[in-house]
């Protein structure tokens, strides 16, 4: 018995030391950005434009995840792609290329463990907060302007106007859903889409009302009067105190294809038995 003993503990050590630890994931998102606000009230997918990020995922166990991200977009709409007689009339346009900063927790629907061959897909949720930077600009004459700065709103002058300047840089709730795989056992992919809910409603720079002009650097024949209002190429003013945009918060939406690879090592060995570690 004194000799069977040290070979037990031996066997335990080496079934401890077989297991690897699937706690670190790396990996990439590949896919396209889509906005809604203002200009695209009616959940319009005409202007979708590319998308690009990486990400790091924090295994917890099987059923979940931490994971931080950075992804790369372009907003992008202009109402003449609306089937919409005001929108058309109103003739506003932007696009802004954003940079997304997020952190979120997933929980797996299934068991997810690469070791398994029958734990080895699973659909995921996510919730988290996300920080973002946006400019939105404009093509005029052939030329294209940054819009917060020109204060379309009457941003520039707060004390008239009522309207104070947005920040270029606001936050967001992600809500993510995805289906997730793993192949060639260190390897991951799937398919999600991450809906981001702002606190901004400037995404697009249309939020309120037309200003007057005397709200605006340089009055009525200044650039920021002819990119406030821009009602069939050429407004005369007649629009003044009337809506601009909606004034609910924008959203966008990242949508595609991702591919990871999981950093295996082995887990700490354990003499209480094989499944200790689970």
């Amino acid at each position: 018995m004194k000799h069977i003993r040290p070979l037990i503990l031996l066997f335990t050590l080496f079934i401890g030391y077989s297991a690897f630890s699937q706690v670190h994931e790396y990996g990439a998102f590949m896919g396209f950005t889509n906005y809604f606000g203002s200009l695209n009230e009616v959940a319009s997918f005409k202007q979708v434009r590319p998308a690009i990020g990486g990400f790091y995922r924090y295994n917890l166990k099987y059923r979940g995840a931490w994971r931080t991200s950075m992804t790369w977009g372009q907003a992008q709409f202009n109402d003449a792609d609306v089937n919409n007689s005001w929108n058309q009339q109103r003739n506003l346009s932007f696009k802004s290329n954003i940079i997304d900063i997020s952190t979120m927790i997933e929980f797996n629907f299934f068991k997810y463990d690469k070791e398994s061959k029958k734990h080895w897909f699973t659909p995921y949720i996510g919730i988290g907060l996300s920080l973002f930077f946006f400019n939105p600009e404009t093509q005029y004459n052939g030329k294209w302007y940054y819009l917060q700065a020109l204060g379309t709103e009457g941003e520039t002058d707060p004390s008239y106007s009522g309207v104070k300047p947005y920040h270029l840089y606001s936050f967001a709730i992600p809500m993510v859903g995805g289906f997730k795989f793993s192949f060639l056992r260190f390897w991951n992919a799937g398919i999600e889409a991450g809906l981001r809910n702002t606190f901004t409603r400037y995404l697009d720079d249309a939020s309120g009302k037309y200003p007057s002009y005397v709200d605006l650097p340089g009055g009525s024949t200044s650039l920021a009067a002819a990119l406030s209002n821009r009602s069939a190429q050429g407004g005369d003013g007649a629009q003044i105190g009337l809506q601009r945009g909606q004034g609910a918060f924008d959203k966008y939406l990242f949508c595609g294809v991702t591919i990871s690879y999981t950093i295996m090592r082995l887990r700490c060995p354990t003499v209480s038995g094989p499944n200790a570690y689970r």
